[in-house]
């Protein structure tokens, strides 16, 4: 018997292949883990998945392996060593994308076993194309992935960007004397997010995580504007924000030092040998690697080599700034994304103090945060990291092998304004129908697009016939323009009583909600600093955040058991737990007295030159 497995969606002609082959006498079963064409959904047995401790066994399983190649030694070499060049490991500016492409094609792979074991012939359907690498030893499988479109960049988006990118160089011109006398630099990076204004009240664009501490600086810090380089893909158009060209008080733009690194011909030879030494050894690498993760690993960093370059000029550019302008520190939220990273590792080739400021929840399957023992000696973390609280200190001290000394415990900057949101009121902000009980769901853009959308679908599911509840869908930043998604998995679940934002303060919204409703999100967390009731979605049952075992939030699996609890938390038959709640904050979040960013700013001005 055959089997056809859809895990993307699917150009015209691949329909029609999938049609002639439904058609036969053969009667292949079909599965889907996406939306189908109406041709081919009538065909549909539903779709094929892993279950979720078999799904959890592959996440712990992977990070172990990702983890370890970084320590596989050839010729006595740790890989992180033969990859390190002067304070670039150009192996931890990869090992988050690394983990995720792996642990999402060992999903894939497990299940195609999986059907292997059931069906005679398998066509599988899927956008990974390592896919195609993988020998499989039973049934007859045909992996089909998309054909790689040569023509797909955009001289548009390329053209528009070079603009902007000039524009902001040459302006950074003028801000070049507002360096002088400057000792200290906060790095914002952030896509820009309406927060409320911390005096006002006034809803403004400003960065989420920082904003706070940014309202607080005094003119011994400098902020360092720099905004990422988008993909000059065809679609992926680059829109013009004349905000981005506004020239602000103690504000530079990190585009005049990459400006001057392309005109620096010592910068462009450099890069020109590094690139080349680095092929060389990619080469070497997979010569003498023959364990299955571990060759997926080194062809993931072989296929990202044109983001190494990037990062090294980045490096190098930034390093040669760093000689002319010295500071006495450097400090990013997200400081181990190599975006950022490469910026703080030229700070630290000339002496800098560098300084990371937690962002988001920390968990063992987090690889940004999880590093080796030999890594501490090798200095890649920041020398330190503001946490915020007891338990995240404690967490990177054992599980991310950080020096117990690199670590401050400040508070969450965020939390610095919400005593000054208790009296808000709804009908002040949102746009409502009288008496509604305001439900709140933080999205995520999951890695598992199939829970992305079950998610979303289990939600709508479970409000759309409770009296008098309005539900606010509030869009992570980086689904911004995924309103459509969205009102598309309302319409299927027959669910009218919602809105969806992204443009709107999330602290503001929590202020105004009832209940709260995410998945493994740190506005959970966030939650609880405000005392309201917190509900995770959790199909997998992993409890990631550890939210369940602390016992701040009731656990849902799926639509039926998300009603169950909304229904008896409006009616108050049930409440969260007070107790829990300020244990909770005692050890994840400090304090929430409004001196978070005071904490912080006096921690970097003692620091030793």
């Amino acid at each position: 018997m055959e089997a056809i497995i859809i895990n993307r969606k699917l150009a015209d002609q691949e329909e029609e292949k999938i049609l002639q082959i439904l058609k036969q006498d053969k009667n292949p079963k079909l599965f889907a883990n996406v939306e189908l064409p109406a041709s081919l959904d009538k065909y549909c047995s539903g779709p094929a998945e892993l279950s979720s401790e078999e799904k959890r066994e592959i996440n712990y399983r992977i990070i172990d392996k990702v983890i370890d190649f970084g320590e596989m030694k050839i010729d006595n070499r740790a890989i992180t060593d033969i990859l390190t060049f002067e304070k670039v490991s150009i192996w931890h500016y990869h090992k988050f994308r690394t983990y995720f492409s792996i642990r999402n094609l060992y999903y894939e792979i497990e299940l195609i076993n999986q059907l292997g074991s059931k069906y005679s012939r398998i066509y599988y359907y899927s956008e990974n194309v390592l896919l195609q690498e993988i020998r499989f030893e039973s049934a007859e499988i045909n992996i089909c992935t998309p054909q790689v479109n040569r023509s797909n960049f955009s001289k548009k988006t390329a053209f528009h960007f070079s603009i902007f990118f000039i524009i902001r160089a040459l302006l950074g011109v003028f801000q070049l004397p507002g360096l002088k006398n400057k000792k200290h630099i906060v790095i914002d990076h952030a896509i820009k997010q309406t927060c409320l204004n911390l005096h006002t009240l006034q809803p403004e664009p400003g960065n989420y995580n920082l904003q706070y501490l940014f309202d607080e600086l005094d003119d011994q810090f400098i902020i360092l504007n720099d905004l990422d380089i988008p993909k000059f893909q065809v679609g992926a158009d680059f829109v013009f924000d004349t905000t981005y060209f506004k020239l602000k008080e103690n504000t530079f733009f990190g585009e005049w030092v990459l400006f001057r690194g392309l005109f620096s011909g010592k910068i462009r030879k450099d890069l020109k040998s590094l690139s080349v030494k680095l092929i060389a050894k990619y080469k070497q690498i997979e010569s003498e690697t023959n364990d299955p993760v571990f060759k997926l690993a080194i062809q993931q960093l072989i296929s990202l080599h044109a983001s190494s370059k990037l990062f090294l000029f980045k490096y190098l550019s930034y390093k040669k700034f760093f000689t002319k302008y010295h500071f006495n520190s450097i400090t990013s939220i997200d400081e181990n994304s190599a975006r950022i990273k490469s910026i703080l590792d030229a700070a630290k080739a000339e002496n800098i103090n560098t300084i990371g400021i937690q962002h988001g929840t920390i968990h063992e399957l987090h690889p940004a945060y999880i590093y080796t023992n030999e890594d501490q000696q090798r200095n890649i973390v920041p020398d330190y990291t503001m946490v915020w609280g007891k338990y995240w200190s404690e967490f990177l001290i054992e599980h991310g092998n950080y020096k117990a000394d690199s670590l401050e415990i400040t508070g969450q900057i965020r939390t610095d304004i919400i005593h000054k949101l208790k009296t808000a009121n709804p009908h002040d902000y949102l746009k409502i129908p009288e008496a509604s009980r305001i439900v709140v769901f933080a999205s995520q853009p999951q890695r598992d697009p199939k829970l992305r959308y079950q998610a979303a679908f289990d939600v709508f599911t479970s409000v759309k016939d409770l009296a008098d509840v309005h539900l606010v869908v509030k869009l992570h930043p980086a689904e911004k323009n995924d309103f459509g998604y969205y009102h598309n998995i309302a319409q299927k679940a027959g669910c009218a009583n919602y809105q969806i934002l992204e443009q709107f303060d999330l602290y503001l919204l929590i202020s105004l909600s009832e209940i709260m409703i995410t998945c493994f999100s740190t506005v959970g967390a966030e939650t609880v600093y405000f005392n309201k009731p917190l509900i995770i979605l959790d199909h997998l049952k992993q409890d990631i955040q550890g939210y369940l075992r602390e016992g701040i939030a009731f656990q849902a699996a799926n639509s039926q058991e998300l009603q169950h609890y909304l229904q008896k938390l409006i009616a108050g038959d049930i409440h969260f737990n007070e107790t829990a709640y300020k244990k909770y904050i005692e050890k994840y979040a400090f304090k929430i007295d409004g001196k978070v960013a005071d904490r912080i700013i006096h921690f970097i001005n003692n620091l030793n030159p």
